[in-house]
């Protein structure tokens, strides 16, 4: 199958390409980009064809794999045309601005048998399975977890432009309202949200979460653009606690650290390096060469959560 990437961003640059380049299935690798220079494409392996309009790019390529990083604001109307062209699409999250949009998405991507899939891939990485392996041994199960995600994000970037779909909520709020699905398969009852930070134009840069699932479990989180860099997630769950090494983007060559503390006992177990990206898009491949529609739920299930978790902003003042 042949790739797509519609859009040179900082993370399809460190984390797509490298991942889809080390993927057999995926024979070639063509880009659309508008401001990539020579030395940028010449570092892309298996570099195919290079355009400078999507559209075009869209309505030439053969039906393949078309991930798309763009600006949130563009999403939409690349996904929505990429279907149409019949390509298979992967989008980095947030994928689609409503819960609204992706039901439209998700059946257009259904009558045409194709798969659409998010790119929140970090639960691809076997520490989740790690987590519960160490869960059977100790024959608990976690019902609090405590989330902290303060990724960098320099000053002029477009995530501060309200106009391109930036903003801490949507930019960390995929993960803020993905854990709980992802620790539990279910979507939460209830968030309330206090805004830390606001840019001059009220858009929000940081955030705390408090979010409800059944059974009385929760996941309280602290995320946003305003403090040093810091991630980190702790599980607890009656006499234990697991703390677990940057769980949301641990670098490919990275082993990563689980801290287990049950009773009097504190060990680590190390989790073996994973490049979570590279998971997910073999399983997206697997899916579209099944026809599954594994990845619809998921994607349904973090749009609806994060609606809930924009609508339970307060107002400015």
């Amino acid at each position: 199958m042949e790739l797509l990437l519609i859009g040179m961003s900082r993370f399809a640059q460190r984390r797509v390409l490298p991942a889809a380049a080390s993927l057999p299935e995926i024979e070639t690798i063509n880009v659309v980009s508008s401001h990539a220079g020579a030395g940028s494409l010449g570092r892309v392996a298996k570099l195919g064809t290079v355009y400078t309009d999507w559209s075009e790019a869209l309505a030439v390529a053969r039906p393949g794999l078309v991930y798309v990083s763009l600006v949130n604001s563009d999403h939409t109307r690349v996904v929505r045309r990429a279907l149409g062209h019949e390509h298979h699409v992967v989008v980095d999250k947030p994928g689609l601005p409503d819960a609204d949009t992706a039901e439209e998405m998700v059946t257009l991507a259904r009558s045409s048998s194709l798969v659409i899939a998010e790119a929140t891939c970090y639960a691809f990485h076997p520490v989740f399975a790690a987590v519960e392996s160490v869960l059977a041994d100790l024959d608990a199960e976690v019902t609090k977890a405590l989330a902290v995600f303060t990724p960098p994000v320099p000053a002029g970037d477009w995530r501060y432009d309200r106009a391109k779909g930036g903003g801490a909520l949507l930019d960390t709020g995929p993960y803020a309202v993905s854990l709980g699905r992802v620790l539990w398969g279910v979507e939460p009852e209830r968030i309330d949200v206090i805004v830390g930070d606001r840019t001059a134009d009220a858009l929000e840069t940081s955030y705390g979460m408090l979010a409800g699932y059944p059974g009385g479990r929760t996941v309280v989180g602290q995320f946003g653009f305003t403090t040093a860099y810091q991630n980190m997630v702790r599980l607890m769950g009656k006499g234990f606690t697991i703390e677990i090494e940057r769980p949301f983007s641990a670098l490919p060559g990275m082993a990563v650290g689980l801290r287990v503390q049950a009773e009097d006992r504190v060990y680590v177990h190390s989790v073996e390096p994973a490049d979570s990206m590279r998971v997910f898009l073999s399983e997206v491949l697997a899916a579209a060469e099944r026809g599954s529609r594994d990845f619809d739920v998921p994607l349904l299930s973090d749009a609806r959560a994060l609606a809930r978790l924009t609508r339970a902003v307060p107002a400015s003042r």
